[in-house]
């Protein structure tokens, strides 16, 4: 690796805000694939369950996981925009 790009790293990893921004970055991925997991198995099951109650609420449950994904992903793309330092 080059020098500018290992002083580049090493800034990076030295800059408290950026350090928090990564952190923050991966705990979100994280979250974000256990969301994406929840949600499939929840409308996997959702095809299998012949109760109607118990179905509305799948469906329910399902709903809510795939809107927080999608407000987890909106604050993903704002963490991976460079900071206008």
């Amino acid at each position: 690796m080059k020098l500018r790009k290992l002083l580049e790293k090493a800034e990076a990893l030295l800059v408290p805000k950026e350090r928090k921004r990564k952190a923050q970055k991966k705990n979100l991925k994280h979250v974000l694939k256990k969301l994406r997991q929840q949600e499939k198995s929840l409308l996997k099951r959702l095809e299998t369950e012949p109760s109607k109650s118990k179905s509305a609420k799948i469906k329910e449950q399902a709903a809510l996981a795939h809107a927080q994904r999608q407000k987890g992903l909106q604050a993903l793309q704002s963490l991976q925009q460079p900071s206008p330092d």
